[in-house]
């Protein structure tokens, strides 16, 4: 059932006319919505087409009586929690229970008073008020805790490339006593990434705010290529397992070594939707395939992803779904749903094409206009 409306709806089973007309006339003049029926088979038809907040239920009637009736409401998914006050001559306390027993949250006794019956419909449906409400609050609750546990496994997943080469790059380094120059740039990017990685734990909680639409960009100038350079050299040793190459293509041109792509955004963001979206494609590609990256900086930015192998048929309906993995031990099927909420938390979107025979594409798209620099010395682009 739905929150209680400004003008709550007042429904009337009753067969006599004049206990209708009675109650109608007195809810209409406190701006109720009244509808009134002298049956429980159209009370029943017209509850399931539009649910009223309260309803008032006489209990001796004819083809259907009245604990029939709210034995069947009871029993419906979307109408059982209307309240049901039950209006009838019969004062005997056997009756009164059994109506309690079918689901009635109160009793009155004909001949009733006007008063009596208003502060009880006033106080049931402010009852109903409260129950929604706290009802609204629990969900809250429940969803909070829901994200905490999605910032948890998001964070997990989008460490673990950081991480491993924050555990691999000190067992290289042990394996001489001298540091040398090429030592000592892998010890600064050992810094670097866990420089990132203190950056991811510190920043995951903003993914609940990108999920509820509350979180705050502070846009800067990225250089893209730069970011996809680095995300390559962390995924380098992942990639060599299987023997893969890539290649960065801007503007339909290999990119040369100086060439520059700045868009306005968070690095941050940046960083982690890339590598999200090139960690899968390495997880995808064939052994011995090729991963592309093509970007494109005009009419606006787009950077595509492209690798030879397809997304399972089963999943392409819920690829960017939480939770939806496929062929991935350990995979927690975070990594491409947190890479669409950042995308669209800059402005853009992602989206895919995928077959048997081309492969698959993922896009990321930014309506933005950036500044694309591809510097070729000699007419020799270079490639990374």
């Amino acid at each position: 059932m739905t929150e209680t409306p400004k003008n709550p709806t007042i429904m009337l089973v009753d067969d006599t006319p004049e206990n209708l007309q009675l109650l109608r006339e007195m809810f209409d003049r406190e701006e109720y919505r009244v509808v009134a029926f002298p049956s429980g088979k159209l009370a029943l038809a017209a509850a399931a087409k539009n649910p009223p907040d309260i309803i008032l239920l006489d209990i001796t009637m004819p083809e259907m009586d009245g604990f029939e009736v709210c034995e069947r409401l009871k029993a419906d998914e979307i109408l059982r929690e209307i309240p049901i006050i039950f209006v009838s001559a019969l004062s005997d306390t056997h009756d009164k229970v059994r109506a309690f027993t079918a689901g009635g949250v109160d009793y009155i006794t004909k001949p009733f008073q006007l008063e009596e019956v208003r502060s009880r419909v006033r106080t049931h449906l402010e009852l109903c008020r409260t129950r929604h409400e706290l009802k609204r609050q629990n969900d809250i609750l429940h969803e909070n805790l829901r994200l905490h546990e999605l910032v948890e496994q998001i964070s997990r997943h989008d460490l673990k490339s950081p991480l491993t080469v924050f555990l691999n790059v000190p067992g290289m380094l042990m394996e001489s006593e001298n540091l040398l120059p090429d030592q000592k740039e892998l010890i600064q990017f050992l810094i670097t990434s866990g420089q990132r990685m203190s950056e991811m734990i510190r920043r995951s909680l903003d993914l609940i705010k990108m999920e509820q639409g509350t979180y705050q960009l502070m846009p800067v100038s990225v250089d893209i290529l730069k970011v996809v350079r680095q995300v390559f050299d962390e995924l380098n040793g992942l990639m060599a397992r299987t023997n893969l190459q890539h290649e960065l293509i801007l503007d339909d041109s290999p990119a040369a070594d100086q060439a520059v792509l700045s868009v306005q955004g968070e690095e941050f963001l940046f960083h982690s939707i890339l590598a999200n979206l090139i960690k899968n494609a390495i997880e995808a590609s064939p052994e011995g395939g090729m991963i592309t990256v093509a970007m494109v900086s005009q009419p606006s930015f787009a950077v595509s992803i492209h690798n030879l192998g397809a997304i399972p048929d089963h999943i392409r309906s819920r690829f960017f779904d939480r939770y939806v993995t496929s062929g991935k031990v350990r995979g927690t099927g975070l990594g491409v749903f947190s890479a669409q909420l950042m995308a669209r938390t800059l402005g853009g979107d992602l989206s895919f094409t995928t077959n048997d025979t081309d492969g698959t594409t993922l896009t990321l798209a930014i309506p933005a206009n950036p500044v694309a620099q591809n510097i070729v010395e000699d007419n020799a682009a270079g490639s990374s």
